[in-house]
């Protein structure tokens, strides 16, 4: 006998949204608009081949899922989740992240000296570009410690090798920003926003990867109560985040669009950079959508429960105004 229409439609949208359909597009749309963006910046600027920019788009891919998983290794987590039934998990996250973080680094030493070798040929050893080199080798070797090191969740989380780690990240960003506008002519207006640019794309790439590769296949293999929690509340403060990552995307992205290529229909229509911009502006409205889209379908996490935390109000007791302070 076969299964009510209404029963098979469901079960094919769970089977759907389980698999976290949603997210993953999310993460392969900001990969392909970053790519796009990478090539516009290589024909509008610096003259590199196209293995150059691909290994330009690389490091610019490693540097943001290190960053932004950086910080939500030390902001999006939470105090309170070590000291509860969560912290099992929170320490397999940590672990789950170090592979992660492993990966990104031989990336970035692969990648990390041919992209200095383009602004060494473009700008000369000038500060900013030794600043660079020396700020990039810097943090190369703190990740690699603090990533090989197994002390207990509780003594990495926040601790002075994880937060001069994740500042180390955040300089490495802005240095490869200021590096990224000085090859067309540095101008202070166009620096901070390549910056902004660059660091709402590390937190969104570094969040994406966090939670489809590190809080979810851990919150699957522990779905109690504390654990759903946990990362119910871990995914909120990430999205939470998003509602200014992807404005901040949009309008940085915008302007430097215009800088380039003013405001004439026909600069991008009648051009491949042209017509790569628009592209990229509409994957970052594709983005918004995907965001708004994913808790409606309940299709944030496949983690049961974790799209439904107003459900499990009465598993954990309030916070007092002291353990509310305590927990920032």
């Amino acid at each position: 006998m076969t299964d009510p229409p209404m029963e098979a439609g469901a079960t094919v949208s769970n089977d759907l949204f389980d698999k976290y359909v949603l997210p993953k597009v999310a993460l392969a749309v900001i990969l392909a608009a970053s790519l796009v963006g990478t090539w516009v910046t290589g024909r509008l600027g610096s003259s590199g081949t196209v293995a150059v920019m691909l290994v330009k788009w690389s490091y610019f891919v490693a540097l943001g899922v290190l960053t932004g998983g950086l910080v939500w290794k030390h902001l999006f987590v939470r105090p309170r989740d070590l000291g509860t039934d969560a912290s099992e998990y929170c320490a397999e996250m940590y672990s789950r992240f170090d592979n992660v973080a492993t990966g990104t680094v031989v990336v970035l030493v692969l990648s990390g000296p041919v992209v200095l070798a383009e602004y060494v040929s473009s700008l000369g050893i000038s500060p900013l570009v030794a600043s660079l080199g020396v700020v990039f080798a810097t943090w190369v070797g703190t990740t690699t410690v603090t990533t090989g090191r197994s002390a207990p969740v509780d003594e990495q989380f926040r601790s002075f090798g994880g937060l001069l780690t994740m500042s180390l990240a955040l300089t490495v960003v802005v240095v490869t920003a200021l590096a990224e506008v000085s090859l067309r002519g540095f101008d202070p207006m166009a620096a901070v926003v390549r910056i902004l640019h660059l660091l709402a794309f590390a937190a969104w790439i570094g969040g994406a990867v966090w939670n489809i590769f590190v809080a979810v296949p851990t919150g699957q293999r522990r779905p109690t109560t504390a654990v759903v929690r946990a990362a119910g509340e871990q995914l909120e403060r990430f999205r939470w985040a998003v509602r200014f990552i992807i404005p901040t995307l949009f309008l940085t992205g915008l302007y430097q669009a215009v800088d380039a290529l003013g405001v004439s229909a026909g600069n991008y229509l009648g051009s491949l950079v042209g017509i790569a911009v628009l592209a990229k502006v509409g994957f970052i409205g594709l983005l918004f959508v995907i965001f708004k889209t994913c808790p409606m379908w309940r299709a944030c996490s496949p983690i049961d429960g974790v799209c439904e935390l107003e459900d499990l109000g009465g598993d954990r007791p309030s916070s007092t105004p002291a353990e509310a302070e305590a927990d920032d």
